[in-house]
Parts: C-alpha cells; sequence; structure tokens
C-alpha cells in the first residue's frame, strides 16, 4: 500500500473505506495482498482504530477484502457471483415467478450457448463436460445442483463476454432456488437432464443455432412441467421443496452456500 499524503490523514471512516476500495478495484492492491495492520493503517491514515475496523467490515460485506482471524485482511479475489447475494433482497421484493426469471434467463443463456460455440476454447470445452460428469456422477440434489451450476457459469465463462458471466453470477441465487424445483421432481429431470448433453455437444460442434435452440428447449421445460409453480412467487416454491427435501432448519442461505459458496 502507498503511503498515504499529508492531506489522506485527516480520514473518517466513509474516506478510509473510499480510499482502500479505490486501491483494490484500481489493481493498486492485487488480489491477495495483505493489508497493513489496523494499528499501522490508523497511524499511516490518522484515525482510530475503531474506524478503520469498521472501514475494513464493510468492504468484508462487499466482497473486496477478507477478513481471517488471527491473520489480518487481504484483498479478495473478484467472483462473478459477487452480485448475487446483494440481489437477493431486490429480487424478493419484486416477487419474480419461474416464468419471469425464465424469460430473462433464456435471453441471457440462449446467447450465451451461441457465443460458447463460436468462441469456446479446449479448455472450456473440457471444463463444460466436467461439470457434466460431475452432475452425471452426484449423489443429491446438492451435488447435482453444484454440477449444473458449473456447466451453465462454463458455458457463459467460454461466451468470451464478462458481462454475460457476470450477469449470470448475479443471479445465481435464482438459479439455485430454480435448480431446486426442477431437480426435486423426476417428471422435470427425465425431460430437461438430456438438453445438457445436447446442448454441450452443440457448442463442441461449433453450431450456434442448435446451441442456442437446445440451451432455449431447455429451460422452456418449466413452462410445460411446473403447472401452477409456474407462474408462483419463486422463492416461495423454493422454500416449499426445501421443506420437503432437507431436513428441519436447513435454509435458503444454507443451500445457495452449499452449492456455490465457494464461487460466491
Amino acid at each position: 500500500m502507498t503511503v498515504a499524503t499529508r492531506q489522506d490523514r485527516a480520514m473518517t471512516k466513509s474516506s478510509v473505506h473510499d480510499w482502500i476500495e479505490q486501491q483494490v478495484i484500481s489493481g493498486e492492491l492485487p488480489a491477495g495482498e495483505k493489508l497493513p495492520s489496523e494499528r499501522q493503517m490508523a497511524e499511516q491514515f490518522g484515525v482510530s482504530r475503531p474506524v478503520v475496523r469498521e472501514a475494513l467490515r464493510s468492504l468484508s460485506a462487499r466482497n473486496l477484502v477478507e477478513i481471517q482471524p488471527g491473520r489480518g485482511a487481504f484483498v479478495r479475489s473478484a467472483s462473478t457471483t459477487d452480485a448475487a447475494y446483494g440481489l437477493r433482497m431486490l429480487f424478493r421484493r419484486y416477487q419474480i415467478t419461474s416464468r419471469d426469471f425464465i424469460e430473462a434467463r433464456t435471453m441471457i443463456e440462449g446467447t450465451s450457448a451461441a457465443l460458447a460455440a463460436e468462441r469456446h476454447e479446449h479448455a472450456d470445452a473440457v471444463a463444460m463436460e466436467s461439470a457434466l460428469l460431475q452432475f452425471e456422477r452426484a449423489d443429491g440434489i446438492i451435488e447435482q445442483a453444484r454440477g449444473d451450476m458449473a456447466f451453465h457459469m462454463a458455458i457463459a465463462r467460454a461466451a468470451r463476454n464478462p458481462m454475460i458471466e457476470t450477469m449470470l453470477g448475479s443471479i445465481t441465487s435464482l438459479i439455485v432456488e430454480l435448480m431446486l424445483r426442477s431437480l426435486g421432481d423426476p417428471d422435470v429431470s427425465k425431460v430437461s437432464v438430456p438438453y445438457h448433453r445436447v446442448i454441450f455437444n452443440a457448442i463442441r460442434n461449433r453450431d450456434g443455432e442448435h446451441a442456442r435452440t437446445a440451451m432455449t428447449d431447455h429451460l422452456a421445460v418449466a413452462a410445460t412441467h411446473y403447472g401452477d409453480d409456474y407462474d408462483r412467487n419463486l422463492e416461495s416454491v423454493a422454500r416449499r421443496e426445501l421443506t420437503r427435501l432437507f431436513s428441519p432448519g436447513f435454509t435458503l442461505d444454507d443451500l445457495l452456500d452449499a452449492t456455490v459458496g465457494n464461487e460466491a
């Protein structure tokens, strides 16, 4: 970290937060770098240690730094799922239905699959197939959901468009809720799951239109097999399925952490 100038020394919690944030975003503080101790930063910025501590907590809540007890604070690597947690409350307030969500996913992921067919490299195909094998060999819904999510995210990465990858990452919480409804219903899974291989083969063969159509058809299974759930609030449907499929006390947060916790 560069030494603060004399002008920087009369800082508040907000300005300490903003200064560190800018250093992280600009790359001046790279991912993995350990920040100076609270005492060192307090002296550097001319503020109290509680001011520094609160600034670090705020940065941690925004996934910019990671506070490791006994070790200090470290710059956190950026993840495409960083926005997922922050958007959950907004989505809940909008009372998003499965129909709303599928319509949006179709736009994002249909294009994602088509671009992946055009732009993917060998490593991308390996990642997609690895995710499919993880899904196909999974023991239980959580493991299936991990593989399913990894497959869709691998396609988004192969599209070579950071906006698409970030947009998909930002809705992972809703994707997990939708997977809970689909993977917990054998009738839905029977129709939906085979599309994974169809999508993958189309991408591997660089057939963009076939990849787009297969992805669209894959997502459209919800419209034909969810019944009344298609127009119900997605969160309420997910909570019902959570109660039916898991032990008491297991929450949607637990499910999200178990499914994409390492990514998020």
